[in-house]
């Protein structure tokens, strides 16, 4: 059964467990959603789900994988209880995970995958890495341009939560759950259309093309709602509430969680669509939790890619998208679940190989310095 502590829903191993299930469907989104990107047209399936694609409609359901972002608010809330926030270490923090994927992947890129053959049919694929220059290297570097990596596009989204979390925490504090919730939905809509309507107003300047709009009010919608909802569920211990009411009625099994899922899965794709994630993660996280603490060998397993999931998601895209001869391999055997599982392998392997390359070098760099003190 699932482990829960006296004081929070989310243990650090819970967070892992449901980063190693976020970047499950993190992969599975942009391996099966995109036929265009991939090398050879669509992947192999067995059947079809009303009337399309099954891994396109569980590829699609996969973009869930973002909303996640709610333990990113729940998180930093619980961690900064009691404490002042620090927002330039949270920064730092961020980017220098960025920067070990970025300073070794995007040299690759440039010095081997400039020259690639069309072998698929979207050209922003395979010349991506066609053209360097200055400019672009420094905007991508900063995390305010992804014309390196479409898939990056979350650090900005990321930056603009830790940014503004103090005040949404300020704001949180002052009211009930009831509020808050209430205030996530308010913010959804505002974010969601009414500030694009008002940016598009050509009497306003059309704001929609001005830097800080986009950057600050345009690029979480509709993720940072959960972020939000996340805050508001640290805030009043929501998750340990819901789960209570769903011991209490006796709605916690394994029979329950599947039809969670299921029924999460059908709304999302064909009823209520993403916006309604910020409702939906909270018993996607607790149903998860519960099936996964019924088996250890899943629960180590995702522990495992929960840890690499942040290099993970930098690395994949090169696997599945940008480098030919790794989408030769990844693609190989032309179907979808076993290149999904080769993609999860690789983009494993390759981020224990990141993190040895660093604790290397870093070595290093402490051998030298001893080195010169003496």
């Amino acid at each position: 059964m699932m482990k829960m502590a006296d004081n929070m829903m989310i243990t650090r191993d819970d967070t892992k467990i449901m980063k190693g299930i976020a970047i499950i469907l993190m992969l599975t989104h942009h391996l099966w959603s995109f036929p265009d990107r991939m090398a050879g047209g669509s992947l192999n399936y067995s059947f079809s789900i009303f009337g399309m694609s099954s891994i396109v409609y569980f590829g699609l359901f996969g973009k869930i994988c973002v909303s996640l972002f709610f333990l990113g608010g729940y998180g930093i809330y619980k961690s900064s209880q009691g404490k002042s926030y620090d927002i330039i270490r949270k920064l730092k923090k961020l980017y220098l995970e960025y920067w070990k994927v970025f300073l070794i992947f995007i040299p690759i890129a440039f010095v081997f995958f400039s020259h690639q053959t069309a072998y698929c049919d979207n050209a922003t694929i395979w010349n991506r890495f066609g053209q360097f220059t200055w400019t672009e290297f420094i905007n991508n570097f900063l995390g305010m341009s992804t014309s390196f990596n479409g898939e990056w596009w979350f650090l900005e989204a990321y930056v603009f939560a830790v940014i503004t979390f103090p005040l949404i925490r300020k704001v949180f504090d002052k009211h009930s759950a009831a509020v808050n919730i209430a205030l996530v939905i308010a913010g959804e809509i505002i974010f969601a259309n009414v500030c694009p309507a008002i940016g598009g107003i050509q009497e306003l300047g059309n704001l929609n093309t001005n830097v800080l709009y986009q950057r600050f009010i345009l690029s979480g919608v509709p993720y940072i709602s959960c972020f939000w909802m996340g805050i508001a569920a640290a805030k009043d211990n929501l998750l340990i509430r819901i789960r209570q009411s769903m011991e209490k009625e006796h709605l916690l099994n394994p029979f329950i969680d599947i039809l969670i899922w299921g029924a999460v899965i059908f709304l999302r794709g064909d009823c209520l669509g993403q916006s309604f994630d910020f409702v939906y993660i909270p018993f996607l996280i607790i149903s998860s939790l519960d099936i996964v603490y019924r088996t250890s060998f899943v629960r180590k397993g995702l522990l495992c890619l929960g840890r690499q999931s942040t290099n993970m998601w930098l690395i994949h895209s090169f696997l599945c998208y940008y480098f030919y001869p790794a989408v030769l391999v990844i693609t190989c055997t032309r179907w979808a679940i076993p290149s999904l599982l080769l993609l999860i392998v690789f983009s494993y392997l390759l981020s224990l190989c990141v993190d040895y390359f660093w604790k290397g070098i870093r070595f290093v760099s402490n051998q030298i310095i001893l080195v010169l003190k003496h």
